[in-house]
């Protein structure tokens, strides 16, 4: 490195030029110049140091006001508690907006006149013991067999067809020849023809009439109606 003689600055030994005030590096000034570039320097270092004095200040200030931040969060934080003391005043406002729910729960009621129906099951139970019966001949013949045991000879005589009717009263073929009937069981049925809408059902009956007993085998011939099957004509026998 080389300095400049008429500047001071200095500069790469292989620089022709001076960079700083762009004089040939190889000539130098008049004698009276050369004194100069100590007094340039010497203004130099002095603006130099007021420039520093008049930074220190400012980063005094800068250091300070990065400071202040922590203390301030402190000094917020005294009335948060006592923010949290009012909370307790809020939830005893809640309560009241809980009982004001309370009417809510008293339309409840309505719900319970709905379940009130209950004649409603007292209708379907007749049709569900007819359900069974409109598609198998065999539970048709239970069925008739079971109202004549309970003496529900109304019943009865609604599983027989029009013609059955006709041909042998109800009044006198289910209500007087069964009216002294103590037990009536149904041994066994089974289907063992079906076709055209006509069925053939077997029977084995056990009947007991005034402590006696008596056995009837044979078969009942039913018809399939709009309504269902029906009972319409009986072939039975004793068996002893």
């Amino acid at each position: 490195m080389i300095r400049c003689a008429w500047c001071g600055a200095r500069n790469y030994a292989i620089d022709s030029w001076c960079s700083a005030c762009k004089q040939h590096l190889d000539w130098e000034p008049p004698a009276g110049r050369r004194r100069r570039w100590p007094a340039a320097l010497a203004l130099r270092a002095a603006v130099g140091g007021v420039a520093l004095a008049l930074a220190l200040p400012a980063a005094s200030w800068l250091t300070a006001s990065s400071q202040t931040p922590p203390t301030l969060p402190t000094t917020a934080l005294a009335p948060v508690t006592p923010a949290t003391s009012p909370a307790p005043s809020f939830a005893a406002t809640a309560e009241p907006n809980s009982t004001s729910d309370a009417p809510p729960v008293d339309s409840t009621p309505t719900t319970e006149p709905t379940p009130a129906p209950t004649p409603a099951p007292d209708q379907v139970v007749p049709e569900q013991a007819a359900t069974p019966n409109a598609g198998d001949p065999a539970a048709v013949v239970r069925a008739f067999y079971q109202a004549v045991a309970a003496h529900q000879f109304d019943l009865a005589a609604a599983l027989w067809t029009p013609g059955l009717q006709a041909q042998d009263p109800p009044a006198q073929f289910i209500d007087q020849r069964f009216a002294e009937t103590q037990e009536l069981n149904l041994a066994a049925e089974h289907v063992v023809g079906e076709g055209g809408g006509v069925a053939i059902v077997y029977v084995d009956v056990v009947e007991i009439t005034g402590g006696e007993t008596r056995h009837w085998i044979g078969t009942w011939q039913l018809v399939d109606s709009p309504s269902g099957w029906l009972l319409n004509q009986p072939n039975l026998r004793s068996a002893a």
